[in-house]
């Protein structure tokens, strides 16, 4: 388990940089989405805003659709945590229509 906020928001920081974005490996994109939501987990809910504030509207847009794949997928106390995740991410958007528009809108290509 990832134990400090530092090593947290680094590995937020590396699964986010090395998200298979175009990839067509269903593999490779449920490796990255089982990744991303162990380090979604890991935060305690007093870190979850720094992090969201740390990405710029690319990397909101991309978490936002890993949060929403979480939501299809969840595990073990998976969705009340995802849910503190997008609450911030709409917070950061200003109620997150334009990501949100953007991301539902890739979701379905």
């Amino acid at each position: 388990p990832l134990r400090c906020t530092g090593d947290a928001l680094r590995a937020f920081h590396t699964a986010i940089r090395s998200s298979p974005l175009n990839t067509k490996n269903q593999a490779m994109k449920e490796q990255a989405q089982g990744t991303m939501l162990k380090v979604l987990t890991s935060f305690k809910s007093s870190e979850i805003e720094q992090a969201v504030n740390s990405l710029d509207r690319n990397g909101v847009d991309l978490l936002m659709k890993y949060i929403y794949k979480g939501f299809e997928k969840p595990t073990e106390n998976s969705s009340a945590i995802l849910l503190q995740w997008h609450e911030k991410v709409c917070v950061w958007c200003s109620l997150g229509s334009a990501t949100l528009r953007r991301v539902l809108a890739s979701a379905l290509v």
